[in-house]
């Protein structure tokens, strides 16, 4: 069965402090990452060619893969973009209509360094190089830990701010802090959006709930190797033992099957 893999970046930049790191993965590192995609012959493919592979509509290849950004920092536009189109790789930016020319607030407030998110113009000129452009929602809440009807304002709203901004359909949305309920996700889905990604990790098979894909999340201080790895697993852990772990793993679930 095939499988598709989402990865989760956030910002394309030289990391500022180590906390951050995590976050925060060096342009030359993302040059690596997107080059070996081309030479391992990884697909890119498009949200929207997820979304009708999940539903059945369409039968991507193995080694199918979507690349994202979460919350609009201008390192994407700075430092990603060029290397996207370096390689033609298609890609989702989940942006910040309420926050958008301003900085990461909702980081700086838990000590991280402050750091400036895409204006209204950088956010078009993405859009107009192919970049999607989805929802984040208006200010980067938690959306289950507000009510419902200030979650349905920070759907709704940033939706709509979006299209007014770009001038085109807004379909996607990922869940600030991957935190979500069913309200939540019948919001979206009520909204008009026809995917939602969350931060769980794993492959996105047919019949996988498209308001709750997966992604497999890069971290800043992932290596080549780890990279690598967690694509062959999709898993957003890498270790040296990931290969001894998961072969042991399946064969003692075949021999406990018998």
């Amino acid at each position: 069965m095939s499988r598709v893999l989402i990865l989760m970046y956030h910002q394309v930049d030289i990391p500022l402090t180590q906390g951050e790191h995590r976050f925060c993965t060096p342009p030359g590192e993302f040059r690596k990452q997107m080059a070996w995609l081309k030479e391992a012959d990884y697909r890119t493919v498009g949200m929207d060619e997820v979304v009708e592979h999940v539903a059945g509509r369409i039968v991507l290849p193995e080694k199918s893969v979507h690349i994202t950004f979460d919350d609009g920092f201008i390192g994407v536009f700075e430092h990603a973009l060029p290397v996207l189109k370096t390689h033609d790789i298609p890609a989702t930016l989940f942006a910040l209509p309420g926050c958008e020319g301003g900085t990461n607030e909702w980081m700086w407030r838990r000590e991280f360094p402050r750091r400036a998110l895409l204006s209204r113009e950088q956010l078009r000129l993405l859009a107009d190089e192919g970049v999607t452009i989805g929802s984040h929602t208006r200010t980067h809440v938690r959306l289950p830990e507000i009510s419902p009807e200030e979650a349905e304002t920070e759907i709704v709203a940033s939706k709509a701010e979006l299209e007014d901004m770009l001038g085109r359909e807004v379909a996607h949305f990922a869940y600030p802090y991957g935190l979500f309920n069913e309200t939540v996700r019948e919001t979206i889905k009520r909204a008009g959006y026809r995917s939602a990604c969350s931060t769980r990790s794993g492959f996105n098979r047919p019949g996988e709930d498209a308001y709750l894909l997966r992604r497999i999340d890069v971290f800043g201080t992932d290596k080549l190797w780890q990279f690598r790895q967690k694509l062959h697993y999709g898993t957003n852990e890498a270790s040296r033992l990931k290969p001894l772990t998961y072969y042991t793993g399946r064969i003692a679930a075949r021999f406990g099957k018998h």
